[in-house]
C-alpha cells in the first residue's frame, strides 16, 4: 500500500484495528505495514498508548528510546508546537468525524520533521467521551521543502522577468491556448486576475499596425517550418503606453516534425530602442558639430598602429570616406604635413608617447585636394596599469580661416596703435606749442589795456575782455587736453595703492571747496589696490570735484564714498575674469543729477550738460577719469536721476 498526495483513509485504519483490537500482535502486524507514523493516544492519562515501529524509519528512534519515554506527548512533538497539538486534539473529543492539522515532531538528531496529522476518536467510554484517539501523521517535510523551492524558483522567475522587462508565453498549436507568464502580464499591462483566460487574438490587437503584418508572417513561418526566430516591433499596452519589444520565439515539435507549441520569450527594450535613437542622432550631431566648427576627432591605437578618424578629420584633410582606401597609420599622417612643419609635429608626438602626457601644437598641411590648410591638433597619451601607453586620443581643429583673421587683426592694430601714437605725439605737440601764441594774446591784450584804455572807451575794453576770457578757457582746454594726453602716456609701473590714505589726502587738497561749500563727506573703508598713486589721485579728485560743484542751489553737498568686492555673478554681468577679485568704489551725491540716458555722453572729451555761465569747466574731466580707469584695467559707469543725485562706480583688479 502507498501513500500518494492524501493520507491513507483513517476510517478504514480504524475499523482494521477496532476489529484487531484484542489481538495486539496482529495490530503491531498491520500498523507496521502503513508508510505513515502511527499512534494511539490515551486522552484520559494524556500520554501514548501505542506508536508503530515506522517511528525508527521516520524519526531515528529506537524501540528503546521509545520504551524510555514517559509515554505522554512531550517527546515526540515539538516543543514550540505541543500547545498547538493538544488544542488540536481536543477538537477531536467534539467531533464525531476525522479532523487533520499540520504539526512538527522531534527528530532523535534534534531536528524535526514536518506532518500532516489526521485523527478521529478509536475508542469511546461509557459515556460517550473519547477514551482513545487514532493518529496518522504522514512526513510532508520534503514535500513542503520543494513546494518551498518551486515557488522560490517562480519568484525568481517572477522577480527576474520584473527586472529584466521580460514574459515569457506560450501558445498550444492544438488546443488553440495561450499561456501568459506573470512579467508577460506585467509587460502588457494585465493581471491574472481580470485575464485568467488568454484570447489568442489578444496579444495581436496591441501590436501596432505598422508592425502586426511581418510579425504574423514570421509566426506562421515558424509554425509551418518549425524554425526559430527573432523579432523587433512595438506595441501598445493596455494603459496606452507605446514600447519596443524583441521577441525570441521557438517552435516546439514531435517525431514527425509538426509544430505542436510555440514558445516565446518577450523583452521591454524600449530603453535600449530609446539610446539608440539618441545615439544616433548624437552622432549625427556630433557630425554636424565637427563640420560646423571645423575640427575632428582621432584615436591611435598602439597594438594595430591605426588611426581611427570622425567623419570631421577627413573633412579637414579632404578625402572621401566611403572611397579612401589607404590604411591610417601615423606614418601616413606624418606624410600629409607641409615638410617644413614635418620634423617639429613629429618631435612633439614623440616626446608626448615618451612621457605621456599631453600636447598641443600648430601646423600646415597638404589635403588630399591639395590645399594647404593650417590646423591645431590636441592630443593625451592613455596608458595601461605598467605605465605603456596603449593609445592617443585627441582632436584637430582647421584654423586656416582664424589665422587669417588674426594675422589681419595684428596687422590692423599695429597700424591702429602707429596711428594713435602718432595721434597722440601730434596732440602732446599741438597743445604743447599752442601755449606760447596764448601767451602772447594774453601779455599782449593786458599791455593794451593798460596803454590805450581811454582811446578804447567801453566797447574796446569790452572786446579786449573778452579776448582775454577766451584765451583763458583756451588754456584750459589745452592743459586738459595734455593732461589727458600724459595718462595714456604714462609709463609708471603699478604699486600697491592704499585707498584709505590717499581718499585722506584728496580730501586735504579739496579743503578750500569743502569749507566754501559746507560739503559734508563720509567716507567708508577702502581696500589697498594695484594702481598709479598719481593717475588714481587724479581720479578722485575730478570725481569729487564735480560732486561738490554739482550741488543743488542753497543745499549743502552731501557725499557719501563706499566700496564692495564684486560677487561672482556681478563679474559675470560685467564680462570679468572670475578668477580675479575686483573691488566697485561707488561716489554717491545728492546733487543735480542727470538724466539716464547721457550716461555715456558725460565720459566723452568736451561733452557738457550744462553751459559754462551755470557750471564752470571744460568737459574733460570725466573723460580723464575713464582713461584713468581703463589704464587701471578696470571700467567706470554712472547712473543717476535728474534733481536727485548721481552716483559714480568705479570698478578696479586688486591685483594687475
Amino acid at each position: 500500500m502507498t501513500v500518494e498526495n492524501d493520507l491513507i483513509p483513517i476510517q478504514q485504519l480504524r475499523e482494521l484495528l477496532a476489529s484487531g483490537e484484542s489481538n495486539e500482535e496482529l495490530v503491531k502486524q498491520i500498523t507496521n505495514l502503513f508508510p505513515a507514523l502511527i499512534y494511539v493516544y490515551d486522552t484520559d492519562k494524556g500520554k501514548i498508548r501505542y506508536i508503530n515501529r515506522k517511528i525508527t524509519d521516520i524519526l531515528g528512534y529506537s524501540w528503546d528510546d521509545v520504551a524510555s519515554w514517559k509515554e505522554d506527548l512531550s517527546q515526540l512533538v515539538y516543543q514550540e508546537d505541543l500547545p498547538t497539538v493538544l488544542e488540536e486534539l481536543k477538537k477531536l473529543n467534539t467531533t464525531a468525524a476525522e479532523h487533520s492539522f499540520q504539526c512538527r515532531l522531534s527528530h532523535k538528531e534534534q531536528t524535526y520533521r514536518v506532518f500532516k496529522t489526521v485523527g478521529t476518536v478509536l475508542r469511546r467510554k461509557e459515556d460517550g467521551g473519547p477514551a482513545s484517539l487514532l493518529l496518522l501523521s504522514q512526513d510532508i517535510t520534503e514535500q513542503l521543502k520543494l513546494e518551498e523551492e518551486r515557488k522560490a524558483a517562480r519568484q525568481l522567475i517572477d522577480d527576474t522577468e520584473q527586472m529584466l522587462g521580460v514574459g515569457m508565453w506560450s501558445h498550444d498549436e492544438i488546443s488553440g491556448k495561450t499561456d501568459w507568464s506573470d512579467g508577460m502580464y506585467q509587460l502588457m499591462g494585465y493581471s491574472r486576475q481580470e485575464m485568467p483566460h488568454i484570447p489568442s487574438a489578444l496579444f495581436y490587437k496591441h501590436v501596432c499596425p505598422k508592425d502586426l503584418d511581418l510579425l504574423k508572417q514570421k509566426i506562421k513561418d515558424a509554425v509551418e517550418k518549425g524554425k526559430e526566430f527573432r523579432h523587433d516591433f512595438s506595441l501598445e499596452r493596455k494603459d496606452g503606453k507605446r514600447i519596443f519589444v524583441t521577441t525570441v520565439t521557438k517552435p516546439v515539435v514531435d517525431e514527425s516534425g509538426r509544430v505542436l507549441k510555440i514558445n516565446g520569450i518577450n523583452r521591454d527594450i524600449s530603453d535600449q530602442y530609446q539610446q539608440t535613437i539618441e545615439y544616433n542622432a548624437n552622432k549625427e550631431f556630433q557630425k554636424e558639430t565637427e563640420r560646423m566648427l571645423n575640427y575632428g576627432i582621432f584615436i591611435w591605437n598602439a597594438d594595430s598602429k591605426l588611426i581611427s578618424w570622425s567623419d570631421g578629420l577627413f573633412e579637414i584633410f579632404e578625402y572621401d570616406r566611403e572611397t579612401f582606401t589607404s590604411p591610417l597609420t601615423m606614418s601616413w599622417y606624418f606624410d600629409q604635413i607641409v615638410e617644413d612643419d614635418r620634423e617639429k609635429v613629429q618631435r612633439v608626438v614623440k616626446e608626448a608617447l615618451a612621457n605621456t602626457k599631453e600636447f598641443e601644437i600648430e601646423y600646415s598641411i597638404l589635403t588630399g585636394k591639395g590645399h594647404l590648410k593650417i590646423v591645431n591638433t590636441k592630443g593625451t597619451v592613455v596608458v595601461d596599469n605598467k605605465n605603456n601607453p596603449i593609445r592617443m586620443i585627441g582632436n584637430t581643429r582647421d584654423i586656416t580661416h582664424i589665422k587669417k583673421v588674426e594675422i589681419d587683426l595684428q596687422r590692423n592694430l599695429r597700424e591702429l596703435n602707429r596711428s594713435n601714437k602718432e595721434l597722440e605725439e601730434f596732440a602732446y605737440a599741438a597743445s604743447h606749442d599752442l601755449q606760447e601764441p596764448l601767451r602772447k594774446i594774453t601779455t599782449f591784450g593786458s599791455r593794451l589795456l593798460q596803454k590805450f584804455a581811454a582811446q578804447l572807451g567801453d566797447e574796446g575794453y569790452m572786446y579786449i575782455n573778452r579776448m582775454q576770457v577766451a584765451t583763458d578757457h583756451m588754456r584750459s582746454l589745452i592743459e586738459n587736453l595734455l593732461e589727458l594726453s600724459r595718462v595714456t602716456r604714462n609709463k609708471q609701473p603699478f604699486e600697491a595703492v592704499q585707498l584709505d590714505q590717499l581718499l585722506e589726502e584728496v580730501l586735504g587738497d579739496l579743503e578750500l571747496s569743502i569749507e566754501e561749500t559746507g560739503a559734508e563727506i563720509r567716507l567708508g573703508k577702502l581696500p589697498q589696490v594695484d594702481g598709479i598713486p598719481s593717475l588714481l589721485r587724479q581720479l578722485f579728485i575730478n570725481i569729487l570735484s564735480n560732486s561738490i560743484k554739482f550741488h543743488k542751489a542753497g543745499e549743502v553737498p552731501r557725499i557719501e564714498i563706499s566700496s564692495k568686492p564684486l560677487t561672482k555673478k556681478e563679474k559675470e554681468a560685467n564680462f570679468l575674469s572670475p578668477s580675479s577679485n575686483y573691488i566697485q568704489i561707488d561716489i554717491k551725491d545728492q546733487g543735480i543729477g542727470f538724466d539716464q540716458e547721457y550716461e555715456q555722453r558725460i565720459f566723452q572729451v568736451f561733452q557738457r550738460l550744462h553751459g559754462k555761465s551755470e557750471y564752470p569747466g571744460t568737459g574733460i574731466g570725466l573723460a580723464i577719469c575713464k582713461r584713468i580707469a581703463e589704464r587701471h584695467n578696470g571700467f567706470i559707469s554712472a547712473s543717476g536721476k535728474e534733481g536727485v543725485g548721481a552716483v559714480f562706480s568705479i570698478i578696479l583688479p586688486e591685483k594687475q
